[in-house]
């Protein structure tokens, strides 16, 4: 059956002079059965957290909390949401009034998730643009700079500024939210006009991210120390000179451009698009993210996952110069079949994509080797059940980089937010039993979470920093894209340091892509190295295939392989172009191999 969101207007709320149409959202999800569509008719929406449902969530890389949620598709079977005008199954051009007939447009209003899609199957959504009213981020203008201080002008129709107690105070006149905080990840984006004889591929934003000027934590809080990404802050003193315009005291390292914009992302990873958790078959279909206040698109645990024409790009004609304040999209310990089909990211705070598991921190060992306890090496990833009855475990010793065993589980559970039970069908040799848990040097994997990815069409650039980071056993392959990233287009890791994201891959095949100024910041267009505590003696990669792929450069910086059992470089063209910026070549002809088995290189 179709529903239409008109027939719910009576639903829609006045919020002074707006109006909030989630209840309407709420109570037409809840009059819905199993195999329905609800048709949004085109329409310009929009949903604040008043009268939203509310669940607690921990989602991977982000933030674990009590969400309010405007879509909450939870437990439900074959559910279509459609934003254009639906009648008996097709779509028609004649949308509402207000809005686009081939688009709903949704605009969120403060602290709300769009969208959950939880335990549930076969489900689809279509035809959507994604916006906030409010940016959880700031603009401002550069409008004085030199090596001891940089003074910045907000626009407070946007994101407005002023200092709280000697931190910043961001605020929104529009929604009347404030947020008092002691750092932002901020990047220098120049304005498109001084840099459009080199870009090479057309784009909606205003400005783009810099290639000179490193991103950054300007930070007025206490001294402390930031972890792993303390080489990213800066102190600086706050002083406000007047009504957004604040001026930063401090050395950053380098002088701002004046007339440049400065990003500066202060919102907690809460609030993503579109998440998407314990479910299977999920289709994306022409969903535009113009901006989400942490990733765009966030899946965990899910299986066979669909993305077709799936953008984060700024609205053309908008003045903001980003889309989507974390990663585009990301897949964590899914299985099955991930398929992304000519898909955009652009204009991102942080990757276009990144696939990967996680590797769980074995605590303890109980019950005859039956019973593990199991940490989180990343708090982000705390309170996310990993591991499901019938997986197969790894159980390594990262010191060595060595798989000790592998068994399988026959019960998970989560004790805690911090603690996740595994019993096992088989019990653990006594060796590994007696091994020293306290240190925290021995993981587990899960080896049946590592699905088959397929990324055809599809193009990532002007983002810090990276394009489409893979770290999955299933085969991969990578076709037809584009790539003009700041830093690395395809990065291929596994990593035990610092956010524990595994794993190895065994079958990546990257061919036919165009590398069009990919690394424009530096660094090189596809690396290959996992970040280990030691390399191993066998290698940590299998087989990784590029070929018939076009790179265009001032100088070759093409490829770096570390640790590959057999890499294969074979029928690629380089184009020069002085045009774009210069960084020194890398390695033999733009490749560098390293602790490499099987190895072929071959230049056209």
């Amino acid at each position: 059956m179709i529903y239409h969101i008109r027939d719910f207007a009576q639903y829609i709320e006045k919020k002074g002079t707006a109006e909030n149409a989630t209840p309407a959202v709420l109570c037409a999800l809840s009059t819905m059965n199993d195999g329905d569509t609800l048709s949004l008719d085109g329409k310009t929406l929009h949903l604040y957290p008043e009268g939203a449902y509310r669940a607690f969530y921990a989602i991977s890389n982000n933030d674990a909390g009590e969400k309010p949620i405007a879509f909450p598709l939870i437990g439900r079977y074959g559910i279509t949401i459609d934003g254009t005008t639906v009648e008996d199954g097709t779509n028609i051009e004649n949308g509402g009034d207000d809005g686009d007939s081939t688009h709903a447009r949704l605009i969120f209003h403060g602290r709300v998730l769009p969208f959950v899609i939880d335990r549930s199957e076969d489900i689809t959504v279509q035809n959507i643009t994604i916006d906030y009213a409010s940016p959880y981020y700031a603009q401002p203008k550069i409008v004085e700079a030199d090596e001891t201080h940089t003074v910045l002008h907000f626009d407070s129709r946007e994101c407005g500024c002023r200092v709280k107690d000697g931190k910043f105070c961001f605020y929104s006149r529009v929604d009347g939210w404030e947020h008092v905080c002691d750092n932002a990840l901020s990047l220098e984006f120049s304005p498109v006009s001084t840099v459009s004889d080199i870009l090479p591929h057309k784009t909606h934003a205003k400005a783009v991210p810099s290639a000179v000027k490193p991103p950054y934590f300007p930070y007025c809080g206490e001294k402390k120390d930031h972890g792993f990404l303390g080489g990213m802050f800066r102190d600086v003193t706050l002083i406000e000179r007047a009504p957004d315009l604040i001026e930063m005291r401090g050395t950053l390292g380098f002088v701002h451009t004046v007339g440049a914009s400065l990003v500066m992302t202060h919102a907690t990873r809460e609030f993503p698009g579109v998440f998407i958790t314990d479910a299977k078959n999920v289709k994306l279909k022409d969903v535009r993210l113009t901006y989400t206040s942490s990733m765009g698109v966030i899946a965990q645990t899910s299986e066979n996952l669909y993305l077709e024409h799936v953008t984060a790009e700024v609205d053309e004609g908008s003045e903001r110069v980003l889309s989507v304040n974390a990663d585009a999209v990301h897949f964590v310990n899914c299985r099955g079949d991930i398929v992304m089909q000519h898909c955009k990211f652009t204009n991102m705070m942080d990757d276009a994509c990144n696939i990967h598991g996680i590797y769980g921190i074995l605590r303890g060992i109980s019950g005859d080797g039956r019973e593990l306890s199991v940490g989180f090496g990343h708090f982000q990833q705390e309170g996310i059940l990993f591991v499901k009855p019938g997986d197969t475990i790894a159980v390594i010793d990262r010191t060595k980089t060595a798989v000790l065993c592998h068994v399988t589980a026959a019960e998970t559970a989560l004790l805690s937010q911090t603690e996740m039970h595994v019993t096992l069908t088989e019990p653990l040799s006594e060796d590994v039993c007696g091994l020293d848990f306290a240190s925290g040097d021995y993981l587990i994997e899960n080896c049946s979470t590592s699905p088959n990815v397929t990324i055809r069409h599809c193009e990532s650039g002007y983002n810090r920093p990276r394009g489409f980071l893979i770290s999955t056993s299933g085969k991969t392959l990578i076709e037809d894209c584009t790539f003009y990233n700041m830093n690395t287009g395809v990065q291929i890791g596994g990593e035990m340091l610092d956010w524990y994201e595994s794993g190895a891959v065994q079958d990546v095949t990257i061919r036919h892509c165009n590398f069009d100024d990919s690394a424009y910041a530096g660094g090189v267009c596809i690396d290959i190295q996992p970040r280990l505590v030691t390399l191993p003696k066998q290698p940590f990669h299998k087989k990784i295939t590029v070929t018939e792929n076009r790179f265009v450069q001032c100088h070759p910086r093409f490829l770096q392989a570390v640790s590959v059992e057999t890499i294969t470089f074979a029928d690629n063209t380089f184009e020069k172009n002085e045009a774009y910026p210069a960084h020194p070549a890398h390695g033999d002809h733009g490749v560098s191999v390293s602790r490499c088995t099987n190895v072929t290189v071959k230049f056209t």
